[in-house]
């Protein structure tokens, strides 16, 4: 098969093919913040196409950093969810997601013209939102959209985070991004809702975020980002392609329930 529900550990892989080197392949994670050596990652997710990793996962840090294994642990940039490929809400000093939550694959389909998944992270942002769910799926075994749904009591701010070590140019009005590395090129498209915009960031904490001496820099990385300050109820969808041709191509946003 092409995609995989990986049980237990609760993550997803899907690909184009086998036996193609330049196929797309997208992977994305939901298990659990509780195990050992563990990042909050919740959420998270890597891309490859055209023989290029486009969202990328840094790893880990310097394991002799102070308290790297203890109460200093989500300090570190590289152990915090942003810096991952996932979603942080009302950012703060603490760690951004719950340290003890756990996640789920809650839906898994695959079909010959399209694979997906859908992620229930509602336990990683419990102190944020009433219910938080992510889906990936892959369309034409080629492009693939990232949707995102939140259901908030109050606002939250809300940002949205993808690392990649491609050179990244925006549309004018901040709804597309080209993305350039080794020769070959994918575009990303803000599908909903109308007022997101990308913004593109270095790959270190923000402003709210601790900061300690020591870390690893991440100078060949940057992030594709996505802030959204005032949101209680939102469905934020982001098409990636991998085809000039498939670019501007139209896609009805649908509520991951009716996937």
């Amino acid at each position: 098969p092409l995609d995989k529900h990986w049980r237990r550990v609760e993550a997803v892989t899907m690909r184009g093919r086998w036996n193609d080197p330049k196929a797309t392949f997208v992977g994305i994670q939901a298990g659990t913040n509780q195990v050992n050596h563990n990042h909050l990652d919740l959420g998270s997710f890597v891309l490859e196409g055209l023989g290029q990793r486009w969202a990328v996962d840094l790893g880990g840090d310097d394991y002799n950093l102070p308290g790297y294994f203890g109460s200093q642990r989500y300090t570190y940039y590289r152990l915090r969810a942003e810096g991952h490929n996932t979603l942080v809400l009302n950012p703060s000093k603490g760690a951004d997601q719950a340290e003890r939550a756990t996640g789920g694959i809650a839906r898994f389909v695959s079909r010959p013209e399209r694979a997906f998944a859908v992620a229930d992270l509602t336990e990683a942002y419990a102190a944020h939102a009433r219910r938080v769910t992510r889906g990936v799926a892959m369309v034409d075994r080629r492009d693939v959209l990232v949707q995102d749904e939140l259901d908030a009591a109050k606002p939250v701010e809300l940002w949205w985070f993808m690392h990649t070590p491609a050179a990244v140019v925006l549309s004018e009005d901040g709804r597309w991004a080209t993305l350039e590395l080794g020769g070959a090129r994918l575009r990303a498209r803000i599908l909903a809702p109308a007022e997101a915009r990308f913004e593109v960031r270095p790959a270190e904490p923000l402003p709210s975020s601790p900061d300690p001496e020591g870390q690893r820099r991440n100078d060949r990385v940057r992030k594709l980002a996505v802030h959204l300050p005032n949101v209680s109820t939102l469905r934020l969808a982001v098409l990636f392609s991998l085809a000039e041709e498939q670019a501007a191509k139209a896609l009805e946003v649908r509520p991951l329930e009716e996937w």
